[in-house]
Protein backbone atom coordinates (compact mmCIF):
# COMPACT_ATOMS: atom_id res chain seq x y z
CA UNK A 1 0.00 0.00 0.00
CA UNK A 2 1.11 3.41 -0.77
CA UNK A 3 2.36 6.13 1.41
CA UNK A 4 3.00 9.65 1.82
CA UNK A 5 6.12 8.59 3.69
CA UNK A 6 7.80 6.66 1.24
CA UNK A 7 7.70 9.24 -1.72
CA UNK A 8 11.17 10.13 -1.16
CA UNK A 9 12.34 6.77 -1.27
CA UNK A 10 10.41 5.74 -3.89
CA UNK A 11 11.82 8.36 -6.09
CA UNK A 12 15.20 7.97 -4.83
CA UNK A 13 14.94 4.25 -5.97
CA UNK A 14 13.90 4.82 -9.18
CA UNK A 15 15.97 7.35 -9.97
CA UNK A 16 19.48 5.34 -8.60
CA UNK A 17 18.28 1.99 -10.03
CA UNK A 18 17.34 3.22 -13.70
CA UNK A 19 19.24 6.39 -13.65
CA UNK A 20 17.01 8.51 -14.51
CA UNK A 21 17.51 12.43 -15.34
CA UNK A 22 14.70 14.05 -13.90
CA UNK A 23 12.26 13.56 -11.13
CA UNK A 24 9.02 11.51 -11.03
CA UNK A 25 5.97 14.29 -11.33
CA UNK A 26 3.07 14.04 -8.94
CA UNK A 27 0.18 15.30 -10.54
CA UNK A 28 -3.17 16.18 -8.19
CA UNK A 29 -6.53 17.15 -9.68
CA UNK A 30 -8.65 19.18 -7.16
CA UNK A 31 -12.06 19.69 -7.74
CA UNK A 32 -11.51 22.94 -5.61
CA UNK A 33 -8.93 25.52 -5.78
CA UNK A 34 -8.75 25.85 -1.79
CA UNK A 35 -7.73 22.68 -1.67
CA UNK A 36 -4.97 22.83 -3.95
CA UNK A 37 -3.70 25.92 -1.92
CA UNK A 38 -3.30 24.13 0.90
CA UNK A 39 0.25 22.16 -1.09
CA UNK A 40 1.25 24.17 -3.52
CA UNK A 41 1.95 27.80 -4.38
CA UNK A 42 -0.21 29.23 -7.42
CA UNK A 43 2.19 29.76 -10.22
CA UNK A 44 2.52 33.30 -11.48
CA UNK A 45 2.90 32.09 -14.97
CA UNK A 46 0.70 30.78 -18.40
CA UNK A 47 2.11 27.75 -18.73
CA UNK A 48 0.91 24.49 -20.85
CA UNK A 49 -0.22 21.29 -19.18
CA UNK A 50 3.07 19.66 -20.33
CA UNK A 51 5.40 21.90 -19.82
CA UNK A 52 4.43 21.76 -16.47
CA UNK A 53 5.03 18.29 -16.13
CA UNK A 54 8.76 18.62 -17.84
CA UNK A 55 9.17 21.65 -15.40
CA UNK A 56 8.11 19.84 -12.13
CA UNK A 57 10.45 16.97 -13.52
CA UNK A 58 13.49 19.34 -12.99
CA UNK A 59 12.39 20.46 -9.69
CA UNK A 60 9.34 23.08 -9.06
CA UNK A 61 6.45 23.04 -7.57
CA UNK A 62 3.22 24.81 -8.04
CA UNK A 63 -0.64 24.58 -9.47
CA UNK A 64 -2.63 26.31 -11.63
CA UNK A 65 -6.38 26.88 -12.31
CA UNK A 66 -7.84 27.91 -16.17
CA UNK A 67 -6.45 30.98 -16.38
CA UNK A 68 -3.04 29.53 -16.00
CA UNK A 69 -2.61 26.45 -17.72
CA UNK A 70 -2.34 27.64 -21.65
CA UNK A 71 -3.21 25.13 -23.80
CA UNK A 72 -7.03 25.43 -25.07
CA UNK A 73 -7.81 22.35 -25.70
CA UNK A 74 -5.91 20.91 -23.10
CA UNK A 75 -7.33 22.07 -19.95
CA UNK A 76 -10.89 20.89 -21.57
CA UNK A 77 -9.94 17.90 -21.43
CA UNK A 78 -8.33 18.03 -18.08
CA UNK A 79 -11.98 18.97 -16.77
CA UNK A 80 -10.53 23.12 -16.07
CA UNK A 81 -13.21 24.27 -18.60
CA UNK A 82 -16.36 22.11 -20.87
CA UNK A 83 -15.36 21.25 -23.70
CA UNK A 84 -16.16 23.42 -26.69
CA UNK A 85 -18.42 22.07 -29.96
CA UNK A 86 -15.04 22.51 -31.92
CA UNK A 87 -13.89 19.82 -29.80
CA UNK A 88 -16.46 17.76 -29.77
CA UNK A 89 -17.84 18.27 -33.50
CA UNK A 90 -14.04 17.15 -34.28
CA UNK A 91 -13.58 20.93 -36.10
CA UNK A 92 -10.59 21.36 -34.28
CA UNK A 93 -9.14 17.86 -35.22
CA UNK A 94 -10.05 18.49 -39.03
CA UNK A 95 -8.78 22.02 -38.73
CA UNK A 96 -5.13 21.48 -37.70
CA UNK A 97 -4.72 18.23 -39.75
CA UNK A 98 -4.58 15.80 -37.32
CA UNK A 99 -7.70 13.53 -38.90
CA UNK A 100 -8.45 13.92 -43.01
CA UNK A 101 -11.60 15.04 -42.91
CA UNK A 102 -14.72 16.20 -40.15
CA UNK A 103 -16.04 12.82 -39.61
CA UNK A 104 -12.83 11.15 -38.57
CA UNK A 105 -12.07 14.41 -36.38
CA UNK A 106 -15.28 13.94 -34.62
CA UNK A 107 -14.60 10.07 -33.98
CA UNK A 108 -11.37 10.66 -32.73
CA UNK A 109 -12.83 13.21 -30.45
CA UNK A 110 -15.07 10.48 -29.15
CA UNK A 111 -12.44 8.54 -28.42
CA UNK A 112 -10.22 11.22 -26.34
CA UNK A 113 -9.99 10.48 -22.93
CA UNK A 114 -11.51 13.11 -21.18
CA UNK A 115 -12.36 14.01 -17.58
CA UNK A 116 -16.26 13.05 -16.64
CA UNK A 117 -16.26 16.39 -14.41
CA UNK A 118 -14.99 19.95 -14.23
CA UNK A 119 -12.28 20.74 -11.36
CA UNK A 120 -10.97 24.13 -10.47
CA UNK A 121 -7.30 23.74 -10.36
CA UNK A 122 -4.39 20.80 -11.46
CA UNK A 123 -1.18 20.93 -8.41
CA UNK A 124 2.34 19.67 -9.65
CA UNK A 125 5.23 18.63 -7.53
CA UNK A 126 8.32 15.48 -7.47
CA UNK A 127 6.78 12.85 -6.39
CA UNK A 128 9.70 13.42 -3.54
CA UNK A 129 8.09 16.23 -2.51
CA UNK A 130 4.47 15.30 -2.17
CA UNK A 131 2.47 15.45 0.99
CA UNK A 132 -0.53 13.93 -0.40
CA UNK A 133 -1.12 10.93 -2.65
CA UNK A 134 -1.15 11.96 -6.15
CA UNK A 135 -3.99 10.93 -8.92
CA UNK A 136 -1.43 10.01 -11.47
CA UNK A 137 2.93 9.31 -11.13
CA UNK A 138 4.24 10.73 -14.50
CA UNK A 139 7.58 10.14 -15.73
CA UNK A 140 9.74 11.22 -18.53
CA UNK A 141 12.54 9.44 -19.57
CA UNK A 142 14.70 7.50 -22.24
CA UNK A 143 13.14 4.36 -23.66
CA UNK A 144 15.48 1.99 -22.24
CA UNK A 145 14.11 3.61 -18.75
CA UNK A 146 10.41 3.57 -20.24
CA UNK A 147 11.16 -0.06 -20.80
CA UNK A 148 12.60 -0.82 -17.66
CA UNK A 149 9.46 0.16 -15.85
CA UNK A 150 7.06 -1.79 -18.89
CA UNK A 151 9.09 -4.74 -17.27
CA UNK A 152 8.54 -3.62 -13.46
CA UNK A 153 4.92 -3.23 -13.90
CA UNK A 154 4.76 -6.78 -15.33
CA UNK A 155 6.90 -8.54 -12.64
CA UNK A 156 5.15 -8.95 -9.83
CA UNK A 157 1.31 -9.12 -11.73
CA UNK A 158 1.96 -10.92 -15.09
CA UNK A 159 0.19 -7.52 -16.73
CA UNK A 160 0.67 -5.88 -19.85
CA UNK A 161 0.59 -2.58 -20.81
CA UNK A 162 -2.06 -1.85 -23.48
CA UNK A 163 -1.28 1.97 -24.19
CA UNK A 164 -3.55 3.98 -25.64
CA UNK A 165 -2.40 7.13 -28.03
CA UNK A 166 -3.39 9.37 -30.99
CA UNK A 167 -0.55 12.13 -31.04
CA UNK A 168 -2.28 14.92 -29.99
CA UNK A 169 -3.82 15.57 -26.26
CA UNK A 170 -0.44 13.08 -24.89
CA UNK A 171 0.31 14.93 -21.42
CA UNK A 172 -3.10 15.49 -20.65
CA UNK A 173 -5.70 12.97 -22.19
CA UNK A 174 -3.35 9.93 -23.02
CA UNK A 175 -1.16 9.95 -19.48
CA UNK A 176 -2.98 11.80 -16.64
CA UNK A 177 -6.84 11.66 -17.90
CA UNK A 178 -6.38 8.50 -18.84
CA UNK A 179 -4.22 7.10 -16.21
CA UNK A 180 -6.44 8.56 -14.20
CA UNK A 181 -10.07 6.78 -15.39
CA UNK A 182 -8.61 3.41 -16.40
CA UNK A 183 -6.52 2.60 -12.84
CA UNK A 184 -3.60 1.28 -15.62
CA UNK A 185 -0.56 2.73 -16.61
CA UNK A 186 -0.36 4.65 -20.52
CA UNK A 187 2.29 5.53 -22.15
CA UNK A 188 2.95 8.35 -25.28
CA UNK A 189 5.41 9.65 -27.05
CA UNK A 190 3.82 13.22 -26.93
CA UNK A 191 1.74 15.67 -29.77
CA UNK A 192 2.38 18.73 -31.58
CA UNK A 193 1.75 20.98 -28.64
CA UNK A 194 4.09 18.78 -26.41
CA UNK A 195 7.26 18.80 -28.82
CA UNK A 196 6.71 21.80 -30.62
CA UNK A 197 6.18 24.34 -27.58
CA UNK A 198 8.09 22.49 -24.94
CA UNK A 199 11.64 21.03 -23.98
CA UNK A 200 10.31 17.20 -24.55
CA UNK A 201 12.68 16.10 -26.79
CA UNK A 202 12.23 13.67 -29.19
CA UNK A 203 14.72 11.05 -27.19
CA UNK A 204 12.06 10.77 -24.64
CA UNK A 205 9.38 9.25 -24.16
CA UNK A 206 6.32 9.68 -20.69
CA UNK A 207 4.65 7.33 -18.81
CA UNK A 208 1.81 7.41 -15.89
CA UNK A 209 1.52 5.60 -13.58
CA UNK A 210 -1.91 5.28 -10.91
CA UNK A 211 -0.79 6.05 -7.29
CA UNK A 212 -2.40 2.90 -6.24
CA UNK A 213 -0.26 0.76 -7.92
CA UNK A 214 3.21 2.57 -7.87
CA UNK A 215 5.03 0.81 -4.60
CA UNK A 216 4.47 -2.48 -6.86
CA UNK A 217 6.41 -0.43 -9.79
CA UNK A 218 9.12 0.15 -7.17
CA UNK A 219 9.20 -3.11 -5.43
CA UNK A 220 9.75 -4.74 -9.00
CA UNK A 221 12.68 -2.35 -9.84
CA UNK A 222 14.44 -3.53 -6.86
CA UNK A 223 14.06 -7.15 -6.84
CA UNK A 224 14.68 -7.21 -11.19
CA UNK A 225 17.87 -5.27 -10.38
CA UNK A 226 19.06 -7.31 -7.38
CA UNK A 227 18.67 -10.65 -9.48
CA UNK A 228 20.76 -8.84 -12.24
CA UNK A 229 23.57 -8.66 -9.64
CA UNK A 230 23.46 -12.00 -8.85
Amino acid sequence: MINVEDFKKYSDILKNYLNMDYNPVAVKLFKKEENAMEYFDKTDKKIMHCQSILNVSKGESFYGTKNEIGCKMGKCVLGLNSLPEEFTEGVIFDKNNTCSTLSSGRYYAEQVPKMPYEIEAIGYTPLEDAKFIPDVIVIVAKPKTIFDLIRANTYLSGERITSSVGGTQSFCGDIVVNTFLTKTPNISFGCMGSHLATYFAPTEVVIGFPSETFDNIVESVVRINNLHKN
